[in-house]
């Protein structure tokens, strides 16, 4: 586990907690580029079918469903202490800030970029970008993955961190008010709970009541269905947050090895053919859980790969990766330089292409668009309001 101390911890004293899992985000990341590599390789077979090459790759959404578990470990965690009396709480207003100054630009370069590209003359499809721009693309079933497919998750994000910013400050208004931190803890836990408990709801009424399809996207992919993965990573929060660890090595490998296995049962158990499979991810993200957890809830230092630097670089940077590489796809595709799709060649070529080329994009993007976003960001104060840089002389004090 790693520490560090931010600018606003200065101000408390009390260092924040940081977590070692760049890794995680930069293997999710080109885990899912390479998924989309071998998809576009798919003629009337899967290049590497009847495989367990195959069966790995198909298996790679897990990854998706790490991203939202991480996000709401991340984002929980400051949340869960403020609630909890561990650390000053945090405005909704400053979250939302750092959250779309950091996001939003690269998100809108990507959409603003591949729309004009694809749609040449005026109007195109206009409705595609009004969506995409209005993160409401989530709730279309035909423009859903339309202009940077991958995008679909961060329109369910957008959605979990508007939800966050308003379920935080009523976290902190009533905890507030409760003298017993078993009270506190009841709040809380109840209150992911019930959110776990409303999407699980939500698909059984898409399969058993409104027989919804495996291809109506929306009702699959959307941010109800989606906001128990987001969940689960806020109880994962909540438990790192009261200061649970894994004190021997033996509780590091049985989480290790609990949340593997848990992975493996979600995947061999998925149904097959035009069935929808809806809770899948919900196992798998349990699963991605107990493996975070055996590297980061624990009380000795992290394994050595969690800080292997290339990984580290490729993690800060995996949002732009997962941003630019369906794009960067599509460019290679276009250009006649790969060869003939359908062979598992033709994959491998595709893949170490994409990822050599998206790699150093996203590296560029982080540098350049996510890290002036964060800049931007810093010139609001605590409470979200622009800083003062150019106080009154009345206001300044003597040297």
């Amino acid at each position: 586990m790693k520490r560090g101390v931010e600018p606003d911890s200065l101000a408390t004293g009390a260092p924040k907690e940081r977590f070692q899992l760049d890794v995680y985000r930069a293997l999710a990341a080109m885990a899912v580029a390479t998924f989309h590599a071998y998809q576009s390789n798919r003629g009337r077979h899967w290049p590497l079918e009847g495989t367990v090459w195959h069966e790995l790759l198909m298996a790679t959404d897990m990854f998706v469903a790490m991203f939202f578990v991480l996000s709401g470990l991340l984002l929980g965690l400051p949340v869960a202490k403020a609630a909890l009396g561990d650390a000053p709480p945090r405005s909704g207003r400053v979250f939302l800030i750092k959250r779309v100054a950091r996001l939003v630009p690269a998100y809108f370069l990507v959409v603003l970029v591949v729309w004009a590209v694809t749609n040449p003359e005026l109007p195109g499809h206009w409705q595609d970008l009004v969506l995409h721009l209005t993160f409401t693309h989530v709730y279309s079933d035909e423009y859903i993955f339309w202009t940077d497919g991958p995008a679909w998750s961060l329109g369910d994000e957008m959605h979990f961190y508007l939800l966050l910013a308003v379920l935080g400050a009523l976290a902190y208004r009533v905890c507030r008010r409760l003298s017993s931190r078993g009270a506190k803890l009841a709040v809380l836990f109840g209150g992911t709970g019930t959110l776990i408990a409303i999407s699980v709801t939500y698909k059984l009424l898409a399969i058993y009541v409104w027989h919804m399809p495996k291809d109506s996207w929306a009702t699959w992919f959307g941010p109800l269905a989606k906001l128990d993965l987001f969940a689960i990573g806020l109880v994962m929060a909540i438990v790192a947050a009261t200061g649970v660890r894994l004190t021997t090595r033996w509780m590091r490998i049985a989480s290790a090895l609990t949340g593997a296995g848990v992975i493996v049962v979600a995947h061999a158990t998925k149904p097959g053919g035009d069935q929808p499979d809806p809770f899948v991810h919900t196992i798998v993200a349990v699963g991605c859980a107990l493996v975070i957890a055996s590297t980061t809830l624990i009380t000795v230092p992290a394994p050595r790969f969690l800080s292997w630097k290339p990984l580290v670089a490729i993690g800060l940077a995996s949002y732009s990766l997962y941003l630019w590489h369906e794009p960067v796809l599509r460019v290679l595709l276009a250009s006649g330089l790969l060869p003939g799709r359908g062979t598992p060649l033709a994959f491998g070529v595709t893949a170490v292409a994409l990822l050599t080329v998206a790699i150093p994009l996203a590296l560029l993007s982080y540098r350049v668009i996510e890290k002036t976003g964060m800049k931007i960001a810093a010139a609001f104060d605590h409470k979200g309001h622009a800083r003062d840089y150019y106080p009154s002389s009345a206001n300044r004090q003597p040297a």
